[in-house]
């Protein structure tokens, strides 16, 4: 029997972040809304976080994937272990150097109770050192074949409620019934990019499959951005540069894909140019074996692509595309 506030799962993946774990949790423990559990996922970090969790929260219910299993597998571990539960009919993905204003979950819940045939959902993800300024409203795909976020550093008047390409899982809530419609069973998050526009992945699925994506303008989430990729930001460009074209090659429609390709090998000379010039070794480095290691995955998009069911028009895909500009 369902309760008058369903039940929302939160999933925490961490990795060597302890020392950002305390305030993530505090900002999801004193929400208004109260149904709800947390699910920490540990990817086999070595700063002791899973002993910090399971002494400190106990409360928590605290998964150990006992090595680094990257973005896409480490959150499909949290969503299966909440889906063990019938009655969660959310998931509810917050980054560890993520906070969340104390309505967050109560407005989104709220605005998808009244919204059939949501996929996902978020509200203003604000720059955490500076709340003047958004780190987005949302992600896209542009008309460059490019992932980006919609509204990035911008500052002054937020944008209105509206659909958007996608959310971004730095803070965003999902529901139940959008993830256990994919094709591709318990790998809601595609495990072959595991890290890096795995979000991106989901939400031209979602968007692609006819399921909405929303912005909402109210509350709020903190993002720090890149508390763990930033130990290694050569590592982030190769990841970006490797997952870029097989996302597009496995969700997008081939005359979008024919339309993307001269901007998307356009602006990839010029970023090669500029790193060149500004001798910019290890970057440049990263950027070509990235494009280059993604080749190998063309052939398995080609047959996922096979299992996606289209119900939306070329048209409305591209000017969803095109608020990214």
């Amino acid at each position: 029997m369902q309760t008058a506030e369903p039940l929302v799962s939160f999933i925490v993946l961490g990795w060597n972040n302890k020392d950002l774990l305390p305030e993530c949790f505090n900002s999801i423990q004193t929400q208004t809304y109260k149904n709800f559990q947390i699910i920490y996922v540990d990817n086999g970090s070595s700063d002791s976080s899973l002993e910090f969790v399971r002494s400190n929260y106990p409360s928590v219910i605290a998964v150990d994937a006992t090595k680094n299993t990257g973005f896409a597998i480490g959150n499909n571990i949290g969503i299966a272990k909440a889906f063990e539960d019938a009655d969660c009919r959310y998931v509810a993905l917050v980054n560890t150097d993520a906070t969340l204003a104390k309505d967050w979950l109560e407005t989104l819940t709220a605005f998808a109770a009244q919204h059939e045939h949501c996929g996902s959902l978020q509200t203003p993800t604000f720059d955490y050192y500076d709340h003047a300024v958004l780190d987005s409203y949302g992600i896209t795909v542009d008309h460059y074949g490019r992932a980006m976020q919609l509204g990035y550093r911008s500052t002054g008047p937020l944008p209105a409620t509206q659909k958007v390409f996608g959310t971004n899982a730095a803070a965003a809530l999902f529901t139940r019934d959008f993830l256990k419609s994919q094709p591709f069973g318990d790998d809601y998050f595609d495990s072959d990019l595991w890290m890096y526009l795995e979000d991106v992945d989901l939400a031209a699925r979602a968007t692609i499959m006819g399921w909405d994506n929303w912005y909402v303008d109210q509350s709020a989430a903190y993002h720090m951005g890149s508390a763990s990729s930033s130990k290694n930001p050569g590592f982030s460009v190769y990841m970006i540069y490797r997952n870029n074209f097989p996302m597009i090659i496995k969700n997008f429609p081939v005359t979008i894909i024919l339309k993307v390709l001269p901007g998307l090998l356009a602006t990839d000379l010029k970023t090669i140019f500029n790193l060149f010039r500004g001798r910019n070794k290890r970057a440049l480095i990263a950027l070509l074996k990235g494009r280059i290691h993604g080749l190998k995955f063309i052939p398995l998009m080609v047959k996922k692509r096979k299992m996606l069911k289209h119900a939306i028009g070329n048209k409305a895909l591209w000017e969803l595309m095109a608020k990214s500009r």
